[in-house]
């Protein structure tokens, strides 16, 4: 895998997540329901491919009427890490939240485990939801 260059690709991955985050709250405020449901990201992409596929997972799960976030809160249902983070090579910071995530009880789901056309992983770590 070749590393990322620019930032171009990551950029471009940000503001297409940003804008189908911003969909889902303008849904959920018109709706007259807050989006409470998260899903954690952990961790910074650091390959062409990874950015690529943080960007299409980070875009399911807002598809999937779920909250990406960055910051550990306590409606998070579960976490996905950059492989840094799988290898222990991440941050010492991001290596602190996994372990509060744990603590948690919740799962840690390499963002390489998930595939965002058919997140079957995911969505088993997700408990169901139940009509309004």
């Amino acid at each position: 895998m070749s590393t990322i260059a620019s930032t171009t690709l990551a950029e471009v991955a940000s503001e297409w997540c940003t804008e189908a985050e911003m969909q889902v709250q303008s849904s959920a405020v018109a709706g007259g329901r807050n989006a409470t449901r998260s899903v954690l990201f952990i961790g910074n992409p650091s390959t062409v491919t990874e950015v690529t596929h943080w960007a299409a997972v980070r875009h399911w799960t807002v598809e999937q009427g779920l909250k990406p976030v960055r910051d550990l809160q306590a409606d998070v249902l579960c976490a996905i890490v950059t492989e840094a983070v799988v290898d222990g090579t991440c941050a010492s910071a991001d290596a602190e939240v996994v372990q509060r995530v744990r603590a948690r009880g919740l799962h840690c789901i390499p963002v390489y485990d998930i595939e965002p056309w058919g997140t079957a992983r995911l969505s088993g770590a997700l408990p169901p939801t139940s009509a309004p």
